[in-house]
């Protein structure tokens, strides 16, 4: 059986590490994982790669410009990595809601997607955009991407939180992990919109009731369920 082989930057962040362990379970796909300085691929070099799932993102940095050089060179770095060993290929690039912002990390996406779409033109391959809202899952950094992880991590640490009076719109890691492996571009998710403070509750009630007992809680919803699967991931 042939394999498609898929090379994975940011193989160690959020995202990454939810998509590896999706596709481990698959044995149709092959992974080949480039390094954090884009020059060395593990654990071993292909002869060819079918699809670079390019995860590898900059979000935030002391210097708020920093985000938009970094992220600009990753993309360049990519593309020489790929070109040097005649293994360019199709590449689904992950942005964010926020390409269309006037940020640093939102410039950074949209120049970023227009860069790599001109340079698969010129190689005659695909370039595929999913554009992800909030995300949470297992995984995500604290006081980095997630407000999950956020509370969850406090929660645990009985640490205070900070909790605005905003309703935000969150997506599933899993489901964007779905998305990309169906290696067509995509805009829009159906999301859950959630109210901070009621948030914060759920997750509090959640801690509570796990460590009074794992095996009796009840879960009102879907949502409620991939909340548990999170926190729970973060008192291994």
């Amino acid at each position: 059986m042939n394999k498609t082989t898929l090379l994975i930057t940011g193989s160690t962040g959020f995202i990454g590490r939810n998509l590896i362990n999706k596709v481990s379970t698959f044995k149709n796909f092959e992974i080949v994982i480039l390094d954090r300085d884009f020059k060395q691929i593990f654990p071993f070099m292909p002869t060819k790669i079918d699809w670079v799932i390019h995860l590898a993102s900059k979000h935030r940095a002391e210097i708020e410009s920093e985000v938009f050089d970094e992220n600009i060179k990753m993309n360049e770095a990519l593309v020489f990595f790929l070109e040097k060993n005649k293994l360019v290929s199709n590449i689904l690039f992950t942005s964010s809601m926020q390409e269309n912002k006037d940020s640093f990390y939102g410039r950074s996406k949209k120049d970023g997607a227009n860069y790599l779409q001109a340079k698969t033109n010129e190689w005659g391959t695909r370039f595929e955009k999913v554009v992800l809202p909030n995300l949470f899952g297992p995984y995500a950094k604290p006081y980095h991407t997630s407000v999950v992880a956020n509370f969850c991590n406090d929660i645990i640490l009985e640490k205070e939180s900070i909790v605005n009076n905003v309703n935000i719109k969150l997506l599933y890691v899993q489901e964007a992990v779905s998305a990309i492996l169906k290696f067509k571009s995509r805009a829009s998710f159906s999301t859950t919109t959630v109210y901070l403070p009621e948030l914060y509750d759920t997750i509090q009630k959640l801690h509570t009731a796990f460590r009074t007992d794992p095996f009796t809680i009840q879960l009102k919803s879907q949502f409620e369920y991939q909340l548990l699967s999170t926190l729970s991931s973060y008192y291994l």
